[in-house]
C-alpha cells in the first residue's frame, strides 16, 4: 500500500528496499513519513506505532456487543509468529490483555503456539488464569471472523509498513476463544448472533444442522 501514498516513485522504491534490508529501520522511517506528511492520519490511526517499535508488538484491546477481545499487532512482523487474538464473553478485557502478554512473552523467548493444541494446562499454572475450566485451543483466523472480530489496525499496519494488501478475512492470525456459550461459533454475522445462538449440547451436535 506504499503505492497509494502521494510521494515520488524513487521514495517508494527506497521504502520497499528498506523493508527487506532493515525491517526495524523501515518502521522508524515510514512512521516519520506519516507524522510529517499525514499528521492527522498518524495521530488518529497510528498512535500505537511508538510502542510497537519499542517492544516489537502492541496489544489492541476492545469490547464489542457483549464480547471482549484483545489482539496483537506486529507479532508476525517482528518475530515471524502469527498474530494472536483472544476473545471471551465473560472475562474482562484487562485480563485478556494480561493473557496476551503471557503468550507474547513465550514467543519473544522463542516459543511457538500451534492451532489445534490445547494450552489450558499451561494457562492454569498462571495465578491470573487458574480458573480456566474449558479448553484453550487456537484455531486459524477465517473469513467469517472478519465480521465477528474487526481488526482494522492489522490491515493498515501490514499495508502501510509491510506492503501487504491483505484481503478481508486473510489475516496472519490465530484465535483463542474462551468461555463461549456455543462451540463452534456460527459463521458470519456480528457477535450478537453468537451470544443469542442456542447453547452447545454434548451429544446433540446435529440438532441445529
Amino acid at each position: 500500500m506504499i503505492e497509494t501514498l502521494n510521494i515520488p516513485d524513487t521514495q517508494k522504491q527506497y521504502y520497499r528496499r528498506l523493508l527487506n534490508e532493515n525491517p526495524i529501520r523501515n518502521l522508524i522511517e515510514r512512521y516519520s513519513l506519516f507524522c510529517a506528511e499525514y499528521e492527522d492520519f498518524a495521530r488518529k490511526r497510528l498512535s500505537y506505532l511508538p510502542q510497537l517499535m519499542q517492544n516489537g508488538w502492541v496489544p489492541i484491546v476492545l469490547s464489542d456487543e457483549g464480547m471482549n477481545y484483545a489482539f496483537t499487532v506486529g507479532l508476525e512482523y517482528s518475530f515471524g509468529h502469527p498474530e494472536i487474538l483472544i476473545a471471551s464473553p465473560s472475562r474482562p478485557a484487562r485480563l485478556l490483555d494480561r493473557m496476551l502478554e503471557w503468550f507474547t512473552e513465550n514467543v519473544e523467548n522463542g516459543g511457538c503456539f500451534e492451532t489445534g493444541c490445547d494450552y489450558a494446562a499451561d494457562l492454569k499454572r498462571q495465578p491470573d488464569f487458574s480458573d480456566i475450566e474449558s479448553n484453550a485451543i487456537f484455531r486459524p483466523y477465517e473469513e467469517s471472523d472478519a465480521d465477528n472480530y474487526p481488526c482494522g489496525s492489522l490491515y493498515s499496519f501490514y499495508g502501510y509498513f509491510a506492503d501487504r494488501n491483505l484481503e478481508r478475512g486473510r489475516l496472519p492470525m490465530i484465535i483463542l476463544e474462551l468461555d463461549f456459550p456455543v462451540r463452534p461459533a456460527p459463521p458470519g454475522g456480528r457477535l450478537s448472533s453468537i451470544m443469542s445462538a442456542p447453547r452447545w449440547q454434548e451429544g446433540n451436535e446435529g440438532a441445529d444442522a
